[in-house]
């Protein structure tokens, strides 16, 4: 049985390239961690100071009041910082000797893998578009490849997005394309 997120390889194929999205987009989420933690502090820190009841029915209300802030803390964490930081973690870019592949989430069903053979054009849209610029290193940005009537593969984030076209079409030529 396939494991969900993986991508097995026929015989005799062989994996050029595994990436994952570039790490800029965790930027985004760590931000998100600081400002939940920060305002779930202020806040608790606020109903502290403002309301510190000593009678038995206010005491229960306190605490509960105090729970649920400890609840939507919990909840922005997951929506914000932990989901899309699992879900950078699991997307992986794969280029092998036949396919270029999106594994993780945000394919359908686990991975989405088209034949090389079929591959029209692949082209960056966003980012260093040539090899060698100063900033590619450092770059990241979206990988358009169209296969024809099989469809399109959007890579969006891809680490080094010239580096990575440079190598599809190499594989491709490689299969005949």
């Amino acid at each position: 049985m396939r494991a969900r997120h993986a991508l097995e390889l026929a015989p005799g194929e062989e994996t050029v390239v595994a990436t994952h999205p570039h790490p800029l987009g965790l930027v985004r989420p760590a931000l998100a961690a600081w400002l939940t933690v920060l305002v779930y502090s202020a806040l608790s820190r606020v109903l502290e100071l403002t309301w510190r009841p000593t009678a038995n029915p206010w005491t229960a209300l306190h605490t509960f009041v105090e729970w649920v802030l400890l609840a939507a803390a919990l909840l922005a964490a997951w929506r914000v910082v932990l989901a899309p930081a699992w879900r950078w973690l699991r997307t992986r870019f794969v280029l092998t000797t036949s396919r270029l592949a999106l594994v993780g989430p945000a394919a359908a069903n686990g991975a989405v893998a088209l034949p090389l053979q079929a591959l029209h054009c692949v082209r960056v849209t966003r980012g260093a578009t040539e090899v060698g610029a100063a900033r590619e290193g450092l770059d990241r940005g979206t990988v358009l490849a169209d296969f024809g009537s099989l469809g399109g593969l959007k890579l969006a984030g891809c680490p080094q997005p010239a580096r990575f076209v440079r190598l599809v079409r190499e594989a491709a030529a490689g299969r005949g394309n």
